[in-house]
């Protein structure tokens, strides 16, 4: 399964009308603050919870546990009435959808004038959003609380809880295999679950509870666990919003090298970065078998958000990225000239 194109029209900080189509591979969204690549990838991830393994969503739904409630509760005073679509099943009866024929089917959803579509190619096996919060060293009683009390966490965040918590799979593939041991072989241990609480066991230590691992480790950490449970198989799709985060360089090259190996059996995946090394790498270690696009996000003067696309990373208009590293660069060259920058 791919989704191969979002709409949204009018949703937080989406004013009018915005569009992004992606790649079945790595998609790399980039732009500065404020300008919704983590609400893009929310939207898209709640899309394919709502529909579950049903190939076919066209209702209306409740956003607001996907996102902080709060801050949701004004816009669904307002946008109650939020619809999704998956354009690979046209109906699954007359009855349900009340459409005798596709094209009757095609000329419904254009008069719908929905806020939010997702368009889909195919089904999916499972969906995992990994926040820029690290999860797992919450974990002791929160799923309980969750159900019980009224929390900041979100669905994004329970669901993916729920999904590490799982027990390891008896057998995994030998892609999964192979991408375990680099993992481990960086943390130096393994991700064990027990009495409801999360620890990395070290070779020759014991097992360390996860809150007192080093951040970088923790992120590679749930990585291991998600895969030694078996969640991404083929046609299962990945949204991990800044990744980057409390990782060190040297290690971002190796993650590179693994989530490439993910999409080419057949994982699409998304990222949002603020990150240059991280966007390059993926630029400079991509092949032909392997589709990755850029997508960058910027905000003109009227709060209008819109997407410009390319395979290429340099050929990306307006990059920030690029931007601030020139100004960086130039403020480098003026102090080694003993010159005052201009900027």
């Amino acid at each position: 399964m791919a989704i191969s194109r979002v709409k949204i029209n009018d949703f937080l900080v989406f004013k009018g009308n915005f569009e992004a189509k992606f790649c079945s591979g790595v998609n790399v969204i980039i732009g500065g603050n404020g300008t919704g690549k983590t609400t893009v990838m929310k939207v898209m991830y709640a899309s394919k919870d709502i529909a579950g393994n049903r190939p076919f969503a066209l209702e209306s739904v409740n956003l607001g546990e996907y996102f902080n409630t709060t801050m949701m509760m004004k816009v669904f005073d307002d946008w109650s009435n939020v619809r999704f679509f998956n354009n690979d099943i046209f109906y699954k009866s007359e009855e349900e959808i009340g459409f005798e024929t596709n094209d009757d089917y095609y000329e419904g959803l254009n008069n719908l004038d929905p806020q939010i579509v997702v368009e889909c190619n195919g089904g999916y096996s499972d969906t995992v959003f990994i926040p820029s919060m690290e999860i797992l060293s919450h974990a002791k009683g929160l799923l309980a609380l969750y159900h019980d009390r009224e929390i900041s966490f979100d669905k994004t965040e329970i669901n993916l809880l729920v999904k590490a918590e799982k027990g390891a799979k008896r057998e995994v593939s030998n892609l999964a295999n192979r991408i375990l041991s680099k993992l481990s072989s960086i943390m130096g241990g393994e991700i064990v679950y027990k009495n409801g609480d999360f620890f990395v066991d070290r070779k020759g230590i014991g097992e360390i509870k996860f809150s007192l691992e080093a951040s970088g480790y923790r992120k590679l950490g749930l990585l291991w666990k998600l895969l030694r449970n078996g969640i991404f198989e083929k046609d299962s799709i990945l949204f991990w919003d800044e990744l980057e985060n409390s990782l060190n360089p040297e290690i971002v090259p190796v993650l590179v090298d693994i989530l490439l190996e993910l999409t080419q059996s057949g994982v699409q995946i998304f990222i949002a970065t603020h990150d240059y090394n991280l966007a390059r790498y993926f630029d400079v270690r991509k092949n032909k078998d392997i589709p990755v696009m850029f997508h960058n996000f910027s905000k003109d003067n009227d709060g209008q958000i819109s997407c410009v696309s390319s395979g290429e990373y340099m050929k990306i208009p307006n990059n920030l990225m690029e931007t601030t590293g020139a100004a960086l660069f130039k403020a480098v060259a003026s102090d080694a000239l003993g010159v005052e920058d201009d900027d």
